[in-house]
């Protein structure tokens, strides 16, 4: 006991070193890493003159299918590198500007977006007026907002930001309309000049998004480039921007899809519709019906007409009336929100406050909500897609937006054949319900349902499902041993899975085999137990089998156990008893007559012969004790003597001591000795 007790006790410490470290080794919470660049869960294309998002139209069945939806939020990577006017831009709670805070706070708004039908937003690499008071100049600005260093090369930080963005609207179906230039800081790159430095800045950015395998990536290569850009972007009427076009282009081998804007109401030249990829308009400035007819006008361009390509408003205004305008041409449209810097109004005055929580904010997005229609979802089964009768069944499926964004807090209902039940997602979007199949076996649907709300499109799953024979399992618990001539008693005990008895099924029993085969069968009772005879056993002596059958249902598989038993032949009736009452008492031969001279017992009795034997028929009751040859006959006197005898030698073993083996003799014997 000791020994075991010390075993036990070290094996638990070992136990308790090897779980310290594997703890070490692996922590409880894995650290949270951020999502690969250039992903790809969302691919925008363009055909005809629609956009298509993962090989498919945008908003289908929906007033605004084959549109991209957007909002115009330039400021989302801003910064301002001048102590002097970053100040302006400072956190109302804080009293600091973070350009880092100013990403998270928009990339955490994405999904809102994507839900209320966003399906692009603009960001700018010199991002946008970030001024009410004073407003924007047109000449050079004060601050120094640009992820462009002079010589045209890229800045880490706001390359890092760009990613966040990118990363995060590709995870939630939005596309990236990537805005090169803005008026009043491109004149900052200009090392050695403005020429040389601008093209090479736009190599440098080409590459970056190419190599970065970004998947939901417009450009647009300057913003209004005839608001005041130097030579390169404009030209003088932005001359020069087809080349500007056509070399991210052929930079970017045809992966990128460019194109540029002009002023509010202003109309693209036919020079620059030829070589784009998509035509940008702007509405500032102007209603729907002017809208309207500059959409017309641009399609009545001989440029357009000869490649008819998607049209796009990516700035407006916050006129839900120019929004409806422009769906109802056909044309995708952009909100642009300039608010205050009050970080509450608007989306492009810093600091920004990226929510919807104004009214001009809330009546946009319900408007998207309306014309793109509420987010599509997906619902992924990852259960099992079969299970055996009357066994339960686990089945989990996770829901989430089209892009992966799982939605907590949401309803599922399953239904397997007629059976239902429901489930509330979690944190994850994932939910699980438990079924106990009632169905015969056989071939069911798992359908699995989200009914949908105002922000998420319902959805409905349907999986093939087999249900299969519950398993079944016998035991015999007849005979063991058996004697031919009398009857075998066989039983056997059938159970679901090995456990629980099964009633009011059929069990075949069969004892032998070949010709000596007998069976019987019985129905199992409440304790699954089936009972029955084949009647007397008849079987070869020694070794024999025994065998329990089940044929298996609709619900119940067949089921099949065998066990030896040993048959032995039939003992012969015992010895009858002289006088007992079952047997008739035999009387012996009578003794020959005595002479004179003396009794019978003086005469020898192998001098007798059989012929001087005779038998005598008697009924007298007097007891015979045989000796060689005949039998004598025995008083009664003479039996109580022998009785009396027996009983004192039975008397004198129980009084006298036996002397064991090795045990020293009494002390009287050993004083004799």
């Amino acid at each position: 006991m000791k020994h075991a007790t010390r075993r036990l006790s070290v094996g638990a410490l070992g136990v308790l070193l090897l779980a310290s470290c594997m703890s070490t080794l692996n922590p409880a919470v894995q650290p949270t890493q951020a999502a690969p660049s250039g992903t790809g869960h969302t691919t925008v294309a363009i055909q005809g003159t629609q956009f298509l998002v993962n090989g498919e139209l945008t908003s289908p069945a929906k007033p605004a299918q084959g549109m991209l939806l957007n909002t115009r939020m330039a400021q989302g990577i801003f910064d301002d590198e001048n102590p002097a006017t970053a100040v302006e831009w400072r956190y109302p709670d804080t009293h600091t500007w973070d350009p880092q805070r100013n990403t998270n706070e928009l990339v955490a708004m994405l999904p809102t977006y994507a839900q209320h039908g966003i399906r692009m937003i603009t960001v700018g690499l010199q991002g946008g007026c970030p001024s009410t008071n004073p407003p924007c100049p047109g000449g050079d600005h004060a601050w120094i907002v640009s992820a462009f260093k002079a010589d045209g090369s890229l800045k880490p930080a706001w390359m890092d930001r760009l990613n966040q963005v990118i990363t995060a609207a590709d995870h939630n179906g939005i596309v990236v309309m990537v805005q090169f230039f803005y008026h009043g800081q491109n004149q900052r790159v200009n090392d050695p000049d403005t020429t040389t430095a601008q093209k090479a800045a736009v190599n440098n950015i080409t590459d970056w998004l190419v190599n970065g395998g970004y998947s939901n990536v417009l450009i647009e290569t300057a913003n209004e480039c005839d608001a005041g850009f130097s030579d390169y972007l404009d030209g003088g009427n932005c001359a020069n921007e087809a080349n500007v076009v056509k070399q991210v282009q052929d930079r970017s081998g045809g992966k990128l899809k460019v194109s540029v804007s002009w002023k509010g109401g202003e109309q693209p030249s036919d020079e620059v519709i030829t070589q784009e990829d998509f035509v940008l308009l702007h509405g500032n400035g102007i209603d729907g019906t002017q809208l309207q007819a500059l959409v017309a006008s641009t399609r009545q361009s001989a440029a357009y007409k000869a490649n008819p390509t998607p049209i796009v408003v990516n700035e407006d205004s916050t006129s839900v009336a120019n929004l409806d305008a422009s769906v109802a041409s056909g044309v995708s449209w952009g909100y642009l929100d300039t608010g205050q810097n009050n970080y509450v109004d608007g989306f492009q005055r810093v600091p920004v406050n990226w929510t919807i929580n104004t009214d001009a904010k809330n009546a946009f997005f319900a408007e998207t909500l309306k014309l793109a229609g509420p987010a599509v979802t997906s619902l992924v089964y990852s259960g099992p897609t079969t299970a055996d009768f009357n066994d339960e069944v686990t089945m989990p499926a996770t829901l989430t937006d089209v892009w992966g964004n799982p939605l907590p807090d949401s309803g599922l209902t399953f239904g397997l054949g007629s059976q239902t039940c429901s489930a509330v997602t979690g944190v994850n979007g994932d939910a699980a319900c438990s079924l106990v199949p009632s169905a015969a076996a056989g071939s069911v649907t798992l359908s699995i349902s989200y009914a949908g709300d105002d922000a998420f499109q319902a959805r409905t799953i349907t999986v093939p499902f087999v249900i299969t024979d519950e398993q079944t399992a016998l035991a015999y618990r007849g005979d063991a041993a058996l004697v031919n001539d009398v009857a075998a008693h066989l039983s056997a005990v059938l159970t679901e899975d090995g456990t629980t008895p099964l009633a009011g099924r059929t069990v075949s029993l069969a004892l032998g085999s070949g010709a000596s085969r007998q069976t019987c069968s019985a129905t199992t009772d409440a304790s699954g137990l089936a009972s029955c005879s084949p009647g007397a056993t008849s079987q070869p002596l020694g070794q024999g089998g025994v065998s329990a059958s089940f044929s298996g249902d609709r619900f119940y598989a067949a089921s099949l156990t065998a066990a030896q038993v040993d048959v032995s032949a039939r003992r012969p009736a015992p010895p009858r008893v002289p006088g007992s009452r079952w047997a008739p008492e035999r009387r012996p031969p009578a003794l020959p007559a005595m002479s004179a001279r003396g009794s019978a017992s003086d005469q020898a009795v192998t001098a007798l012969s059989a012929a001087t034997v005779t038998t005598t028929t008697t009924s007298s009751t007097t007891s015979y004790l045989a000796v060689t040859g005949q039998a004598q006959p025995i008083s009664p006197p003479a039996a109580l003597v022998a009785g009396a005898l027996l009983l004192i030698a039975a008397l004198f073993l129980l009084i006298v001591p036996r002397r064991r083996r090795g045990q020293a003799p009494p002390i009287l014997g050993r004083n004799r000795q």
